[in-house]
């Protein structure tokens, strides 16, 4: 197990599919910064990940740090396509500075994260192991939830059909 950085997506994906508790079955511990969690917990209030962004944070499973190098961020800033905000151009400098992988659903940031040297893994990625392992009884039907609630993926699409292919729910 290890400790990756997250944006906001994992935290608010998982958690509307009631699966937030997979965040600690698969990571040591997760670390973002301050702006994922008002976006999550004070701007979101009421809404999912909130109350389970603010408990794994209470318990130290997600710890709020600040970027040892802050220069990364303009630097990073520069090079990102402009779709990719600054809070997450801010979460990418801290899986740099801090070495980690990098938890992520927005695919621009992926896409760039990549680019950086980050190994990157999202809420599928996690649902996937999740359906392997055995610990949920089903890939498809999450997937089709989180689509219902906007979650931006196509049924038909390859990222969709992949997923679940390999657990042998095509």
């Amino acid at each position: 197990m290890t400790t990756v950085a997250s944006d906001s997506g994992p935290f608010i994906h998982l958690a509307i599919i009631k699966q937030f508790a997979l965040l600690q079955r698969y990571f040591l511990s997760v670390v973002t910064i301050r702006e994922v969690y008002d976006e999550v917990v004070t701007h979101g209030r009421e809404l999912p990940g909130s109350q389970e962004l603010a408990a794994a944070c209470e318990t130290g499973f997600v710890r709020l740090i600040e970027i040892g190098n802050p220069r990364l961020i303009p630097d990073l800033r520069q090079a990102a396509p402009p779709e990719i905000s600054d809070v997450d151009v801010t979460v990418l400098a801290l899986a740099i500075d801090q070495q980690l992988p990098l938890l992520s659903d927005d695919e621009p940031l992926r896409s760039f994260a990549k680019t950086q040297g980050r190994v990157v893994s999202g809420s599928i990625g996690i649902l996937l192991q999740a359906r392997l392992d055995g610990v949920i009884p089903a890939l498809k039907p999450l997937l089709d939830q989180l689509i219902a609630a906007g979650f931006h993926l196509n049924p038909q699409g390859s990222v969709y059909q992949d997923a679940v292919r390999q657990v042998g729910e095509a």
